[in-house]
């Protein structure tokens, strides 16, 4: 097994650990009273892929590369094992919400209309935001945004881990 794969494989199964402890704690409901118990979830769950990202990149430069490696191939690798864990965490969220708990949606959107009624939101712009809303909540939608939003946040760890990591090559020592 790849270094990128099986770090890859680490990262995703971080994401669907930190995924079933907030939806344990029902902070995918939202609220007020869950907010800081959110961001923590949030911060811990950023730290934790970044953390595997960074060992990831780290080891394919100590055992890969002979100890060398540049900010743009670091970039590389660590999002390649972005993608990895993004995918990993899409899929978990098509099977979670698909087959273990197809009512979540319908949980979201009720805490979503509390938060509209304490706000005093007319109908009208309620009417609309439900729709979005329920579009947004199809597994099938919400996956590839669940790629895509871990491919964002890949980006910024891979190029923090790259610029911690880089250690440039000599003239006469061939990059891969």
């Amino acid at each position: 097994m790849s270094i990128t794969l099986k770090w890859g494989l680490i990262t995703g199964m971080v994401y669907v650990i930190f995924s079933l402890v907030s939806n344990m704690l029902g902070l995918q409901q939202g609220g007020g009273s869950s907010a800081g118990l959110g961001i923590l979830i949030y911060l811990l769950q950023w730290g934790g892929t970044f953390f595997t990202i960074y060992m990831g990149v780290k080891e394919i430069r100590d055992h890969e590369l002979g100890g060398y490696i540049n900010v743009g191939l670091a970039f590389r690798k660590g999002m390649a094992i972005a993608l990895i864990g993004g995918l990993i965490s899409a899929v978990f969220t098509l099977i979670y919400m698909n087959f273990i708990d197809p009512d979540m949606s319908d949980r979201i959107l009720e805490g979503a209309e509390e938060q509209w009624d304490a706000a005093n939101i007319p109908e009208e712009q309620r009417e609309m935001s439900r729709k979005f809303t329920g579009i947004f909540l199809n597994p099938w939608i919400m996956a590839p945004f669940v790629i895509v939003w871990v491919a964002l946040g890949g980006m910024v760890k891979s190029l923090i881990a790259g610029s911690i990591l880089k250690n440039e090559a000599p003239p006469t020592v061939p990059m891969a």
